[in-house]
């Protein structure tokens, strides 16, 4: 059983912690998602951001290795009424898809947690349909190790990559896509970065 196994039962309960953050990411989301859209979530956790990008998209489809976590994605959905949402245990690194397949693709706090993380930006900017945006809300931190993270390793979770900022935007900038980005800040804060496929 993977950490995130572990963890999808009380993911939500701790992300409370950082409720102001969280309610930003998804409102950021659902501002970016264009009506009628084709969406893609990777790594999607317990489908907070693909319950966000429901909202203006003709579909969803919300994707995460955990089971449980998308387990608990589903019920959400359920729960909230929300129809337009299909689950799929998938790997980010070997999309299924076909290039030019969606018009949003999002991976929502998971960078960070990956050895190669420019490898999974150029999987699912190959899926992005010309004109399309990839979604990459990722914590980050300003100076010292937020209380959150501080929580996770008492549990057992170990990032990959650490970064600042300007870190994480430097590294997606290295994949040669224009990368625009914003932060979030509260307990735990958030690089909201956007990479838009040219027409």
């Amino acid at each position: 059983m993977t950490f995130w196994d572990k963890t999808a039962d009380f993911y939500d309960a701790f992300q409370a912690i950082n409720r102001e953050v969280y309610r930003e990411m998804t409102d950021t989301v659902e501002r970016l998602v264009p009506r009628g859209a084709k969406v893609l979530d990777c790594a999607a956790g317990t489908g907070e951001l693909s319950i966000a990008a429901a909202k203006n998209a003709d579909s969803v489809l919300c994707t995460d290795l955990s089971v449980k976590m998308l387990g608990n994605a589903r019920k959400k959905a359920a729960a909230r009424g929300i129809q337009n949402i299909g689950f799929e245990a998938r790997n980010m690194f070997h999309l299924e898809d076909p290039d030019n397949t969606y018009d949003v693709v999002i991976a929502g706090n998971v960078l960070h947690l990956l050895a190669d993380p420019q490898a999974a930006v150029r999987e699912m900017y190959r899926v992005l349909k010309p004109g399309g945006k990839l979604l990459l809300p990722t914590f980050t931190a300003l100076n010292k190790e937020p209380v959150l993270i501080k929580l996770y390793r008492l549990i057992g979770f170990a990032p990959e990559h650490e970064y600042t900022p300007q870190e994480y935007k430097d590294m997606l900038c290295e994949t040669g896509y224009d990368v625009k980005a914003k932060i979030i800040r509260g307990a735990f804060p958030c690089t909201f970065a956007v990479i838009k496929k040219p027409l």
